[in-house]
């Protein structure tokens, strides 16, 4: 029973660690079952209910009377279509006060001041425990039942079969902990010091940080399972030493996260889709930049950054601050390529600014114009030559070269102007935007970096450049990931299995996953160094490697994806699941 708050739930990349290996977890575990919560529009997206067996609805009714839980059975539509259970809190909720109450009580969870993003997992959690409970006394699940519980969300569950005393082994996986990101985001203290000061002094992290940094709750509840369950692990060996330091408990396995790489296209389906999802990208750039001023966009590269909105954990601060060096490093060479960077990181927007509308649209209407006017052409041209006759120089009609002069004449009405750092309407300048006009990353027409900020989820519908995630990443050249704090960092495998060169960190979890596979100075996936290292250091040697990318010829760019796309094999759930098999096999002895 794998319990996840993120199962037929996205919201991170718990979400991806959970799709990606269910069809591969299904084969070495015969009866595999999953617990999400249910919310009706996502589960109307994702999830097909079926009648549960009888032995499992007939607990279901008693759980619906006794607590109010409903528990709908049934399929998550996605590869391997695992069974799973999500539940419908309902009038359980009420119960709040209780459970927190219980926590306080049993394990010393001081939630009293705690809101909504603690309460609402924690009563659905508690919920998933109730569940897992009354199947396995009813019989339904056998003897021999492994409860897996992914991240302190669902640590209410956990605690409740640990005091139910019924003999349910526990596993527990921390992503990463609650305190670790809160102090590294904030910046406030070198995290990576303070772990490192601590472990070597035989210390863990007093209890009062928790309550400094306004994260007890969370903390308490992850700390708890820590202590309580059967095996615990997290998914990679900087988080480890977090653990043993924040947890007071050094994890029992590292289950390293993965792809299910059968899903992701051959390199040579790659190499046409990224000649077809350029284009449409750079459509979209003319489109973007051509009414202010001429732009060269076939010598052109597309460096790309994604993510949570966390400037520092991300490394969004020292990407952005990279490519203001990149930037005057150029201009004092008048290098004549450009780069032209994405910042994808979603935020709250007010909606599409209209002058890029307006340019897309006058954009639309030239093609469609061309295209008419194309199969004119050709129309003559075929009646020409069915005549006899040489086709006449002056092939084009008046009234076309009158409508596209006008279409020019209103395309270029902006020249003089600067085009927009965003295609969106944000509420306010947030730190994003203030580090951008810092770095004076302005799109000025002799700026040779100019930088679109994305705050959007992307989407093919999104009425602006019309890609989803994966397509406009294979558009790209170059994917960025310098975090500071990433305790696993799908972005950068992501990127090699999509065939892309990739940068990543010696912070980052697959940074140091990947890193005994690297060489040196490799150019398909490149760690920065930023452990032990000033932030300028780092800084200073970012620079560096996006100017590499930027003076390599094609060829050896395209050396460097083949190669990309080959290291990401080694990160394949087929590769990786013996992890988890390796831990159940643990818990089941233990």
């Amino acid at each position: 029973m794998e319990v996840g708050y993120e199962v037929s739930n996205k919201v991170g990349g718990i979400y991806t660690v959970l799709v990606s290996k269910a069809r591969t977890i299904k084969k070495r575990v015969e009866n595999y079952y999953m617990i999400g919560p249910y919310f009706e529009e996502k589960a109307l997206a994702e999830f097909e209910e079926e009648n549960p067996p009888d032995n499992f609805s007939n607990v279901f009714e008693e759980i619906s009377k006794k607590y109010g839980i409903k528990c709908h059975y049934g399929r998550w539509i996605i590869e391997g279509e695992p069974v799973v259970i999500l539940l419908e809190t309902g009038r359980f909720s009420e119960r709040i006060n209780d459970v927190k109450t219980e926590l306080w009580e049993k394990h010393k969870i001081d939630s009293l001041s705690s809101d909504a993003w603690f309460n609402d997992p924690i009563i659905w959690s508690k919920a998933a425990g109730i569940v897992i409970e009354e199947l396995y006394k009813s019989g339904a699940l056998g003897k021999n039942v492994i409860a897996h519980f992914q991240e302190w969300l669902t640590g209410a569950g956990l605690l409740h079969l640990k005091s139910c005393g019924l003999g349910i082994k526990t596993v527990f996986t921390t992503h990463s902990t609650v305190l670790g990101r809160t102090i590294a985001e904030t910046g406030k203290e070198d995290l990576y010091d303070l772990i490192n000061t601590g472990l070597s002094k035989n210390r863990t992290v007093r209890k009062s940080k928790a309550y400094d940094y306004k994260v007890q709750a969370k903390h308490l509840t992850e700390k708890a399972c820590t202590e309580k369950c059967d095996i615990f692990t997290t998914v990679s060996s900087t988080v480890s030493s977090e653990c043993e330091f924040i947890l007071g408990r050094k994890p029992d396995f590292i289950l390293h996260n993965g792809l299910d790489m059968a899903k992701f296209p051959l390199m040579e389906e790659l190499a046409n889709m990224h000649i077809f999802y350029r284009e449409r990208i750079r459509r979209f750039l003319l489109s973007y930049f051509s009414p202010y001023y001429n732009i060269d966009i076939e010598n052109t590269l597309f460096y790309f950054i994604s993510g949570r909105n966390e400037l520092r954990n991300k490394g969004i601060d020292i990407f952005i601050d990279s490519l203001g060096n990149l930037n005057r490093i150029l201009k004092k060479n008048k290098s004549r390529k450009l780069v032209i960077a994405f910042i994808w990181v979603p935020e709250n927007t007010k909606e599409r600014k209209m002058t890029v509308m307006e340019n897309l649209s006058i954009f639309e209407t030239i093609e469609e114009v061309i295209d008419t006017e194309i199969r004119n052409i050709k129309s003559k041209l075929i009646g020409a030559f069915a005549r006899g006759e040489i086709p006449k120089e002056d092939i084009f009609d008046e009234k076309f070269l009158q409508d596209l002069k006008k279409m020019e004449m209103k395309l270029k009405s902006k020249h003089g102007q600067i085009p927009p750092i965003t295609p969106f309407e944000l509420y306010s300048e947030n730190s994003i935007t203030n580090l951008i006009r810092k770095n004076e990353l302005l799109n000025r027409e002799e700026d040779p970096v100019k930088v679109i900020y994305y705050p959007a989820y992307l989407s093919s519908s999104d009425g602006l450049l019309g890609l989803n995630y994966y397509n406009a990443m294979v558009g790209c050249h170059l994917g960025v990931f310098p975090s500071y704090y990433e305790s696993w960092g799908y972005t950068p495998l992501e990127t090699a299995s999509l065939g892309l060169q990739s940068i990543t960190t010696d912070l980052s979890g697959f940074g140091r996953f990947i890193s005994d596979y690297v060489k040196k100075n490799e150019t398909s996936i490149m760690i920065l160094p930023r452990d032990k290292l000033k932030y300028s250091e780092s800084l200073g040697i970012l620079t560096e490697m996006l100017h590499k990318v930027y003076r390599m010829s094609k060829k050896e760019r395209g050396s460097s994806k083949i190669k990309a796309k080959h290291l990401s094999t080694l990160a394949d759930w087929s590769k990786l699941i013996k992890n988890y098999v390796e831990a159940y096999e643990a818990v089941l002895k233990k």
